[in-house]
């Protein structure tokens, strides 16, 4: 029977100056590693040095500039190994599924294997090749930086950096506007020892065909590679979970053997949020008939769904709406970015607690950005065991590609193959997408240039359409994010990216069209969410600034201020001073570090509230909305809901509450007026009592009224609409800095929301006085919080990795009492006196 042995263990890693000769004794055994490193694998140089104490910390202070040096050298990793028992008729493969990135493989001296693409495994034949004991590998990793100054990059455009163009690399690695640069090497997936006999299940593909009223019917695509049996094969498909099991049989014909069959009364996958995601256990056994010996098998998890977008109306009209199981689902939620920058050496730990972060904001979507990297198995599991839809985009973003050169495409060509058919049967994916923006953006560079042509237009628009017809016909291929319309990124049709808030773009715009900018005031401001006419939100954020303890725990205590070098040198957005201009629009600009930090993350918060607010307002002529940016890759300040160190920011807490199931919010009318809405995401009915009032920031009511509400399901509805000349006579707001809005619900699972007549810098409420009182609660602590006059963005902190609050940053009326509990999630202990409680106007508190 086949079996694998994973070689991860017992890697040894030496570095060479790029034009240094590698000792030839490197590939015999016995070979002296005195001065060679341990190195984990999956991982990478960068972090293997720093755990030898090689190189200080690359996220303190700006050490990641001392560490340039590591991108110019030749890395050489190296292993022996004993030849596991064979038989005769058996091969023996080594494979490894992740390269990073120019490498070559060496076999007790001899080359066996080559790559150029981390997104590709490489395997390597070494019947015949292995000694009984003593077997040496060795990974030569050449220097990318000085293959990349090999090419000639004159003919593309490309943001933020060129060297990156030809080589099929993490893209970020060399900076983004998020992240510092650092470009890793190494080992960064798993390696793996192949023992096969006669044959072996290469691929599965798990697909729902069709689901009716009481039965799914399924089908089982089962790859395999023969090695010198001509004998028939059987492939044994067995279905189990939720107390039910399906076996069949199929021959393989051509390597491959393919089993239909109806799953009765299936239990289905749904979004958490709309049901359970219930997944199956799918093993396939590969049998040899003749003599009933088993071969190989192979297991997955899978679920039983279907999946489409529905990119028209009943009347024809565009939309961009998922249809999960016949339903139509609102997508909520974040871009997910790589979640740190030495990419082999994340922990599944820390996927675990982004993703389940995620699902606790009430997202049911997250979608992996093109810069970054087909994320490792563990991501999509979790995804797929959680309830989570992925948007999956291939690895291109912001440049043109040389899809001219034959090597480039052949290379290409292996990486879409090899990545659908690893990702396509997690009922997590929801979609395929050529790329992140190039279209888009081509279509502003194209008014600059002479030379017209769209250098890639041969993989996204033939290549992969072309193959994901034969490799996953079950899902809806698109070219691009953003991609509809006139432009690419118009918002009359298909999926757009909305950086005229925070960046300044100028919409709408024509294909071909000189690009503008207004990156004024009014120009940046989140108020421009409501221009927004967009069917599908992919990409639209704010900055905002991560929590003082991770600051602390990064920069030297002499920069920890505001308008310090290093505090800057955590902003690596390319137009830093669109800061200063949100916050003196909306909050005032800060006097010192605590205030840019509250004013910082306001603005964030508050901007993000009010776009979604109006995205979800309108489904479905909307139907998702997906934030710029979920996670960090490093202790930055960015555009994350979730900073480096997994403390949730103010946006976190915020869009718990916005990305609710049901949602009340306030919309400006044109005449200066406000109305309300009520949005409900549910599959079922929503009747509540709402009382929307007026209050000033002492208490004191001048207006209140309760209103009966029945929202149909997935629907969206305006509640009542108040005109300006009403709010002045009828609510008595003449002073409009002093007053506002509230909408409050009768039931405990959905928030109240709050509506200010005045920017946050010309509001005058007075300074409160919270009431605290705490006691212990079988998950943590609970405090109890009460306030005399109106209290704005109440703030609990604390410096203890994974601590998280009931709710967060969040608006107190007087004569309210509000229950917050602070738990932690990995069960470290937490006191009263780790916490401290306050609000923006008032006085810190410590338990």
């Amino acid at each position: 029977m086949t079996h694998k042995i994973k070689l991860n263990q017992n890697w040894k890693l030496q570095g060479f100056d790029r034009l240094e000769e590698i000792p030839a004794a490197v590939h015999r055994t016995g070979y002296n590693e005195g001065d060679w490193l341990e190195v984990a694998v999956p991982g990478d140089v960068h972090s293997t040095l720093l755990a030898h104490g090689r190189i200080e910390d690359p996220y303190v202070s700006t050490n990641d500039q001392k560490c340039r040096w590591i991108e110019r050298q030749i890395w050489v990793y190296r292993m022996e190994f004993d030849r596991p028992d064979t038989q005769s008729d058996s091969d023996t493969f080594l494979t490894f599924e992740g390269l990073d990135t120019l490498a070559e493989v060496f076999v007790n001296g001899e080359s066996v294997a080559v790559s150029d693409n981390m997104f590709v495994p490489v395997s390597a034949k070494l019947t015949g090749k292995l000694k009984e004991q003593g077997n040496v590998v060795v990974i030569r990793f050449d220097p990318v930086v000085e293959y990349a100054r090999t090419k000639d990059v004159s003919r593309f455009w490309s943001k933020v950096n060129y060297e990156r163009i030809w080589l099929r690399k993490c893209a970020c690695n060399f900076s983004w506007d998020w992240s510092p640069r650092i470009v890793t090497v190494g080992v960064w997936k798993d390696v793996w020892l192949q023992v096969v006999q006669k044959a072996a299940i290469n691929h599965l593909f798990f697909r729902t065909l069709s689901i009716g009223p009481d039965e799914a019917e399924v089908q089982v695509d089962v790859e395999v590679s023969g090695h010198g049996s001509e004998l028939p094969l059987l492939a044994e498909v067995t279905l189990e979970g939720h107390d039910q099991a399906f076996r069949y049989e199929a021959e393989v014909k051509d390597g491959k053997a393919i089993v239909c069959f109806q799953v009765e009364q299936p239990r289905l996958w749904w979004t958490f949020d709309h049901g359970t995601p219930a997944l199956y256990d799918l093993s396939v056994r590969l049998m040899e008939p003749g003599t009933g010996m088993l071969l190989d098998a192979a297991f997955d998890q899978v679920g039983i769904r279907t999946m489409e977008v529905n990119l028209r109306s009943e009347t024809g009209s565009p939309r961009f709406t998922f249809i999960l199981n016949g339903k139509p689902i609102y997508a909520k939620g974040a871009n997910w970015i790589p979640a740190h920058n030495f990419i082999g050496a994340i922990s599944d730990e820390r996927y675990t607690d982004l993703i389940t972060l995620s699902r606790e904001a009430n997202m049911n979507m997250l979608r992996v950005w093109g810069g970054g990297i087909y994320e490792k198995d563990i991501f999509y599991r979790e995804c797929s065991r959680q309830g989570l839809l992925v948007w999956q985009d291939f690895m291109f973003s912001c440049s043109e590609v040389p899809d001219f050169d034959a090597a480039f495409m052949a290379s290409v060509r292996e990486e879409v193959i090899a990545n659908v058919k690893a990702l396509r049967s997690h009922p997590c994916i929801a979609i395929w997408a050529g790329n992140n923006e190039n279209q888009a953006i081509h279509s502003e560079k194209m008014y600059y240039r002479s030379d017209y042509r769209f250098y890639g237009e041969k993989i996204f628009h033939e290549l992969m359409p072309a193959l994901l017809e034969e490799l996953d016909p079950t899902r809806l291929y698109w070219p691009s994010s953003p991609w509809g319309g006139n432009d690419p990124n118009s918002f009359s049709e298909g999926d757009t990216h909305n950086w005229a808030v925070w960046a300044g773009d100028v919409y709408p715009r024509r294909y071909g069209e000189a690009s503008k900018m207004d990156v004024t005031a009014y120009g940046i401001s989140y108020r421009r969410y409501a221009e927004d006419t967009s069917k599908f939100s992919s990409e639209f954020g704010i900055h905002g600034s991560t929590v003082k303890e991770t600051l602390r725990r990064y920069l030297p205590e002499s920069e920890l201020y505001y308008g310090s070098f290093e505090l800057d040198y955590r902003n690596k957005d390319y137009e830093p001073e669109k800061a200063d201009i949100t916050m003196a629009a909306y909050s005032g600009l800060p006097n010192d570090l605590d205030q840019y930090i509250d004013f910082s993350m306001l603005c964030q918060a508050e901007g993000l509230k009010f776009g979604v607010e109006h995205f979800r307002r309108r489904k479905p002529e909307n139907s998702g909305s997906l934030i710029w940016q979920l996670n960090d890759c490093w202790p930055g300040i960015s555009w994350s809901l979730i900073d480096f160190c997994l403390f949730p920011k103010a946006s976190y807490y915020f869009a718990r509450r916005f990305y609710n199931p049901i949602l009340l919010s306030f919309k400006n009318e044109e005449d200066g007026g406000v109305s309300v809405w009520v949005t409900n995401d549910r599959y079922d009915s929503f009747e509540d009592t709402i009382t929307v009032g007026v209050q000033n920031g002492f208490g004191n009511p001048t207006y209140e009224q309760s209103f009966q509400v029945l929202v149909q399901p997935n629907g969206s509805q305006c509640l009542v609409r108040y005109s300006a000349a009403e709010i002045e006579w009828r609510f008595g707001v003449i002073d409009r800095r002093s007053h506002f809005l509230f909408a409050r619900s009768t039931r405990d699972d959905v928030y109240d929301n709050h509506y200010f007549f005045a920017e946050q810098k010309q509001l005058r409420f007075s300074p409160c006085r919270l009431q605290i009182t705490q006691k212990e609660h079988p998950e943590g602590i609970e405090f109890e919080i009460a306030t005399d006059a109106f209290a704005r963005f109440v703030k609990l902190e604390c410096p203890i990795d994974h601590t998280m609050f009931s709710d967060n940053y969040f608006n107190l009326m007087p004569g309210e009492r509000k229950s917050v509990v602070a738990t932690n999630r990995k069960k470290t202990a937490i006191a009263a006196s780790d916490i401290t409680i306050r609000a923006l106007n008032g006085a810190e508190f410590r338990g």
